[in-house]
């Protein structure tokens, strides 16, 4: 036989004699099958014969069809409220003693309508409330749930009422406990519905700020009265929506993700507001597959090494993480701004060993304890850095691929975004001297700035011990797979990369220090001069430059000039590229004590430090300079009063003759004059004036230093004749 049991729907097909509507199967006999149809009321079962059911079933006049169960009915326990539950016992009581271990053939027999009233004048109800609930619990399917509300034709949130009453919804508006007459909602027709959407549209699309305004745009667009001239009078009262019946019914014409999406933007709705579906890590298969690069102004404060009352503003902080372990690989402290100067570091200093990069910071480790040291298959960084020329000869020399994200998207590199948050929280740098609170300030409060006491060394220092306190003791339980959790891998970063690293997930590139050099290390051009190659105000030497006698050839032949290639992080770095690869520049020795251990963005302030003049020093050179300038003008103007007293020389050849003469007549004078100053034993500065000194000729007047040389020989004789 067909499969027919009971519960079955058979719905009628093309041509059936037996159903116009769906049917429920409630039992059956050797000849004939209890039905009953499904609809809103349903009626009393009836019984069909069971041959002329199959002959239909066979030939297409009817099909047996799946049961599609109602919505109300697929509910859990947890689902239903008390108050349906208590509906749906008093419902179940009133029939369980007629259907409980009865089937539907038992109850629908001859003296079927004597049992219902017996069953209802027990029960104390009316029989029509028991056929009621026989019929509906034999169409639902012959369960319990069968008494459960069926509301899906009922009103309710997301429907449209019926308002064929007339009543105007809500609550009527009061004024000092009257009802007022108008002013308050009015009954809504189609027209006034499209006016709310057109002005809920505004504030759904952030053209609009508030509410207030759009419901102020919508009554001077559509309900201002119109004058006889055609202008636009005043509001007709009791004629237009309030603003309750424009924030109402203009949130069912605007889903909230719409007005999200709109109001706030793409931008911040794919980085704040979108699902989050997968992981970052999905599709790499080991450590050092992807890193993710960006940067970040650090929140604190520094000063500089040299003078610590120079404050030189909040350093920029690199990172660069490893997207499969959640591993800081490498990090770079830095003054410049988000370029691939800045970035170019950071990757350098994510593929090179960190030990003598941590000694160089007052931190000792192991290898082990920071063993990332890897070149990764690709890179993703943002608009910012890596996209120049510079990161194109990055991916030709190393082979590394560089992946730009489109703008506005920083959430497609969520995992270094979030370590820039991790590593503040680690270090508390808002708590620290020089800290940038995260609250606004006050007036009053006092200039974080002026508590700065860190230089760009100390806080290296404190963001490599905060980098590798994360790479130890961040928890990623939720990264790890089958066959780390077999392993029994610790959940942490670096446990994770050394598994990896172990299992050989993915053959990591080994690049030599060279072309790493060529390929992230800043270079340029560079003069040589005779002390030396000249290069951001320092100037370096090597042994090259003096066994090949550069300095000299560029002094006094033609200038040349080098490429030079530098770390930042030290003003040693420096290399030039040479036959035999490349070769470390030293800083000569009168410059050594000066810029040794300093990094070039300090010698950098330095240099520029020392050439600004203060406006005090400016004052005094040019009250130096006016002073001389009088004292000058001065000599001139004595000097020509003596060259005047003289007369004119008889002819100009007279003025030239005999120079030498005169210059030895000159020299011999001043010999004479050193020999007396050195003569001269002791100095009285009062002398009793002799009697028999020589007066001076009256016209003729000697240089204060001939007076002097004529009381030194006046001296000598008085002591003379005394003795």
């Amino acid at each position: 036989m067909l499969s027919l049991g009971v519960n079955c729907i058979v719905c009628p097909g093309e041509g059936s004699e037996l159903f116009s509507n769906p049917v429920r199967v409630l039992g059956f006999t050797d000849d004939f099958v209890l039905v009953i149809e499904l609809r809103t009321n349903p009626a009393k079962p009836r019984k069909v014969e069971r041959s002329l059911l199959i002959e239909e079933l066979e030939n297409g006049a009817a099909v047996i069809n799946l049961e599609m169960v109602p919505k109300h009915l697929l509910r859990s326990e947890d689902d239903i409220g008390a108050n349906e539950k208590a509906s749906r016992g008093k419902n179940w009581a009133l029939v369980r003693d007629l259907v409980e271990n009865q089937a539907p053939l038992d109850i629908l027999s001859s003296n079927f309508g004597a049992l219902v009233a017996q069953h209802a004048m027990l029960m104390g109800v009316d029989r029509k409330q028991i056929y009621r609930l026989l019929y509906r619990y034999w169409s639902m399917g012959q369960t319990r749930n069968a008494f459960l509300w069926n509301t899906s034709v009922c009103g309710g949130p997301g429907k449209e009422k019926s308002r064929a009453s007339g009543i105007i919804p809500g609550r009527p508006l009061k004024y000092r406990g009257v009802v007022a007459d108008d002013g308050g909602a009015i009954m809504l027709e189609s027209r006034h519905m499209a006016h709310i959407r057109l002005a809920y549209g505004r504030v759904a699309s952030g053209r609009c700020g508030t509410l207030k305004k759009a419901h102020e745009w919508m009554l001077n667009k559509f309900y201002m009265s119109i004058k006889p001239d055609g202008s636009k009078g005043n509001l007709v009262r009791g004629t237009y929506p309030s603003v309750h019946q424009l924030s109402h019914h203009g949130k069912l014409f605007f889903d909230e993700l719409y007005k999200l999406k709109t109001r706030g933007g793409a931008v911040r709705y794919n980085k704040d507001h979108r699902p989050i579906v997968g992981s970052a890590a999905h599709g790499l298969v080991g450590a050092g597959q992807r890193y993710e690069i960006d940067s970040t102004i650090a929140d604190v404060y520094l000063v500089h090494r040299v003078n610590r009352l120079w404050l030189i503003g909040r350093p920029v902080l690199y990172v660069v993480v490893d997207t499969f372990t959640r591993m800081i690989v490498g990090v770079h402290v830095g003054l410049e701004g988000p370029s691939w100067n800045g970035a170019r570091h950071a990757i350098y200093n994510a593929c090179t060993p960190k030990k003598e990069f941590c000694k160089r910071y007052n931190v000792e480790i192991d290898e082990a304890d920071w063993p990332c040291s890897h070149l990764p298959v690709e890179i993703v960084a943002d608009r910012a850095e890596l996209l120049s020329e510079a990161g194109e000869t990055m991916t030709k020399t190393l082979g590394t691929a560089v992946k730009i994200l489109p703008p506005f998207r920083p959430d497609w590199k969520s995992i270094v975004e979030s370590r820039f948050r991790l590593i503040n929280d680690r270090l508390d740098l808002k708590f620290v001297p020089g800290g940038v609170d995260a609250r606004k300030m006050e007036r009053g409060d006092r200039d974080y700035q002026l508590d700065a006491i860190f230089d760009i060394d100390e806080f290296t220092e404190m963001v490599i011990l905060g980098v590798l306190a994360h790479n130890n003791s961040l928890r990623i339980p939720h990264l790890l797979n089958r066959e780390m959790i077999a392993a029994e891998v610790e959940p942490t970063p670096i446990a994770v990369w050394k598994w990896s690293m172990a299992n050989s997930l993915l053959n990591s590139k080994v690049v030599s220090p060279a072309e790493l050099k060529i390929a992230l290390l800043p270079s340029q051009e560079c003069r040589i001069s005779r002390n030396g190659i000249y290069f951001q105000g320092v100037q370096y030497t090597c042994e090259t430059a003096i066994r090949s006698g550069w300095l000299e050839r560029s002094h006094n032949f033609k200038t040349k000039y080098v490429r030079v290639y530098y770390d930042p992080n030290a003003a040693e770095n420096c290399w030039i590229k040479s036959d035999a690869g490349f070769e470390s520049l030293t800083i000569v020795p009168q410059q050594k004590a000066k810029y040794s251990g300093l990094r070039m963005e300090e010698v950098l302030d330095m240099i520029s430090i020392l050439k600004q003049v203060s406006p005090d020093t400016l004052y005094e050179s040019a009250n130096t300079g006016a002073l001389l300038q009088e004292r000058q003008q001065e000599i001139i103007d004595r000097a020509k009063a003596k060259r005047k007293a003289q007369g004119d020389p008889k002819s100009k050849a007279e003025f030239k003759r005999d120079k030498r003469s005169k210059r030895a007549a000159e020299i011999q004078n001043e010999r004479d004059l050193d020999t007396a100053d050195l003569n001269q034993l002791r100095l009285v500065d009062s002398l009793p004036v002799a009697e028999d000194m020589p007066k001076p000729l009256a016209g003729k007047t000697g240089s204060g230093r001939s007076a002097a040389f004529l009381k030194l020989v006046v001296n000598a004789d008085h002591e003379a004749n005394h003795e």
